[in-house]
């Protein structure tokens, strides 16, 4: 059975090697890196999050830095800021997919990658964001 929760832990990882060393596209897109076993659909969710999140970048961070406070964009970690970024792609372009399942989905990640104090901040920041756009999922 397909896991979303993989398939974005795979992105988040894509993610930073992008941010981190500027990986090209098309070699994080092999999944060579990725050690593990990741079935059709799994892959498939990994890239839609990695080009989404990739090609709205720009929008992405904009939407971000305005629910940060106390704290410059730049300081956040690549992880956080990679976790932050498929959070808030995931609501604005992936419809289906209900925001509270996005959220939880994003903290999970970042207990999963970072520090209780990250997925306080994050949490912070997703609360935030979502309060101010529609509940309609």
């Amino acid at each position: 059975m397909p896991s979303r929760h993989k398939s974005r832990s795979v992105a988040l990882q894509g993610l930073y090697q992008k941010e981190l060393v500027n990986e090209d596209l098309k070699e994080i897109l092999t999944f060579r890196w990725y050690d593990k076993k990741l079935d059709k659909d799994e892959k498939e969710f990994a890239v839609e999050l990695i080009c989404g999140v990739i090609e709205n970048q720009e929008l992405l961070d904009t939407i971000i830095k305005k629910f940060v406070i106390n704290r410059e964009f730049s300081r956040i970690s690549i992880i956080n800021r990679c976790i932050l970024r498929i959070a808030v792609f995931s609501i604005e372009f992936q419809k289906d997919i209900p925001k509270q399942v996005v959220i939880d989905e994003a903290l999970e990640m970042t207990r999963e990658f970072e520090s209780e104090s990250s997925v306080q901040f994050n949490n912070g920041v997703l609360d935030s964001y979502l309060k101010n756009t529609k509940m309609d999922g």
